[in-house]
């Protein structure tokens, strides 16, 4: 059934992006997903579409879903919903869809970045992932693990092909979080060394200095996993921050029994 989910979004012409846990999936970067997460972007003649393939696949509302409008698209509220795997009598799987998503600028500078995944439902848009280590810096501890899967990724696919440039080092010395990849990095390659001193993270220094200092490497390395670990937290709390407006006006809309009833029928159109 999701493969004839994704068959109908592509013959419609739907403009979405698969993004998340399924991403990270896909990437190689964690093994399990229970959720399919999608980006669709936030005009109404593609989100009447995307409604259409959900009302042909008899697709219901699930918990805490607003009225399906522009106006609460464009604010990055999410949408839920659950669809039969084969009847209804056969259970559901999760579908969540966002028209705004956190981080990574608009739809369409994202869609450049996205690879075309073959995959066991179709071929895919997958965002990219480097947009997707921006998403997933959230209040969830367990997504740093797995951005740093996905840096290291992005490392052996930039070191297979000859290809890492200084911008890359950048990229890669600031956003993983698991110290002993950044040591091993900076071992294994002169060039990080050289980038690691031009980047503002607090980190990166004990690191240089763990491997130019070995009697006092437990040290340096205790002091650089307390300033990753405060990292985190600050990317975190800036994670809270920016859904604050968000679940307030949820709350809000709850209280007012405005959300769509769990277990109803797919609206048929967005409205404006």
């Amino acid at each position: 059934m999701i493969k004839r989910f994704f068959h109908n979004l592509n013959s419609l012409r739907v403009a979405y992006i698969l993004i998340s846990g399924q991403a990270t999936v896909l990437y190689g970067a964690a093994t399990f997903s229970e959720d399919v997460d999608l980006w669709v972007e936030p005009k109404s003649d593609n989100w009447n579409k995307f409604l259409k393939v959900l009302k042909n696949m008899n697709a219901k509302v699930y918990k805490l879903t607003l009225p399906v409008s522009m106006e609460l698209i464009k604010k990055g509220h999410g949408y839920h919903f659950q669809i039969p795997s084969k009847d209804e009598k056969s259970g559901f799987w999760f579908l969540d869809v966002m028209g705004l998503v956190p981080r990574v600028g608009s739809f369409k500078n994202c869609l450049k970045n996205v690879n075309n995944k073959k995959t066991d439902w179709g071929k895919l848009p997958v965002i990219g992932i480097r947009d997707l280590v921006e998403l997933k810096k959230t209040r969830r501890l367990e997504d740093y693990p797995v951005i740093s899967n996905l840096v290291r990724i992005e490392y052996e696919n930039l070191y297979c092909l000859k290809k890492i440039k200084n911008n890359d080092w950048k990229w890669i010395l600031k956003n993983s979080f698991n110290i002993e990849d950044i040591l091993y990095y900076l071992n294994s390659h002169n060039t990080a060394k050289t980038v690691s001193a031009n980047i503002s993270r607090k980190c990166l220094p004990f690191c240089l200095k763990a491997v130019a200092n070995p009697k006092k490497f437990e040290e340096y390395m205790r002091k650089a996993s307390n300033e990753i670990a405060l990292e985190i937290e600050r990317l975190r709390q800036l994670d809270r921050k920016y859904w604050n407006s968000v679940i307030n006006e949820l709350k809000s809309l709850n209280q007012d029994n405005q959300l769509l009833p769990s277990g109803n029928k797919v609206p048929c159109s967005v409205t404006d």
